[in-house]
């Protein structure tokens, strides 16, 4: 009895702390029905819409507040297959990367925070892999099946990737690099903030010894700041060397003015 009322009792909290959470997302769904169409509007508004939103789930459930925290950026992982059927897969359909993306993101709340829902079959992190870690895997599993039994418009999809291909793509002489970027960004990965960050809670120093801390901290405190270190230094490497985050040196010339230019196109077709 005392146990099945301590359940009840989580379970009551879990959806206390979920209604702000609820009606935020709820709220940001409804709002483009309600404003119109208009992409040109929606992107001018959208951002304010969106704090005033944060404001008042901030200010009315602190627990909702920090369970968004928390999410955060596991969800917006899960925009990851959208980029890449854009920039490199255009085989990705949009029926595979919406569906991908509802998968990963159902994915990432049961694996970050499990007893909100009361799910005792794992804890948060299963096997230490990060919730955001889970959901990209399912996610881009759904995306890739889903698109080998669904179509798309591939020639309006290959105008833009071939705009990108000119404008964006590597210099011969960088392109060489392109396996090693692979290996340091998957290493990253494994080891910052995958099962391989285990080897962090021992390798400077006993986790139960302080005596034995090599840098005068907890072993896994010293591997995450080593990480952060190598995560900027990946960063820069990404950005500049391989050119991720640089102008292109040939000009651009503009496919369409901006969406509403496509839609008004599509309309008079």
């Amino acid at each position: 009895m005392p146990e099945s009322a301590g359940r009840a009792g989580g379970l009551r909290r879990g959806a206390d702390s979920l209604q702000p959470v609820l009606f935020f997302v709820l709220a940001l769904a409804l709002f483009p029905l309600g404003v119109g169409p208009g992409p040109e509007i929606l992107a001018r508004i959208g951002v304010g819409v969106i704090v005033l939103l944060a404001l008042i789930v901030a200010s009315t459930s602190t627990d909702a507040l920090v369970l968004l925290g928390g999410l955060a950026v596991a969800y917006g992982f899960q925009m990851w297959p959208a980029l890449i059927a854009v920039c490199y897969w255009p085989w990705l359909t949009r029926q595979g990367v919406v569906l991908g993306l509802i998968v990963g993101l159902i994915v990432v709340t049961i694996t970050d925070g499990p007893s909100t829902f009361g799910i005792e079959a794992w804890g948060r992190w299963p096997w230490t892999i990060h919730s955001a870690g889970w959901g990209i895997v399912f996610n881009l599993l759904v995306a890739i099946v889903v698109s080998a039994i669904t179509r798309d418009d591939m020639d309006r999809k290959m105008e833009f990737h071939n705009f990108l291909a000119q404008h964006a793509s590597l210099p011969p002489e960088k392109r060489r690099l392109v396996p090693t970027a692979w290996i340091v960004t998957i290493a990253w990965f494994f080891f910052g903030i995958g099962p391989g960050a285990v080897i962090g809670n021992w390798i400077f120093g006993d986790p139960t010894d302080a005596a034995s801390w090599t840098f005068g901290m907890p072993s896994i405190w010293a591997w995450q700041i080593l990480f952060w270190v190598l995560g900027v230094i990946m960063m820069y490497f990404l950005a500049y060397t391989m050119q991720m985050s640089t102008v292109p040196e040939t000009e651009v010339e503009a496919l369409a003015e901006d969406v509403a230019e496509i839609e008004r196109e599509r309309a008079v077709v």
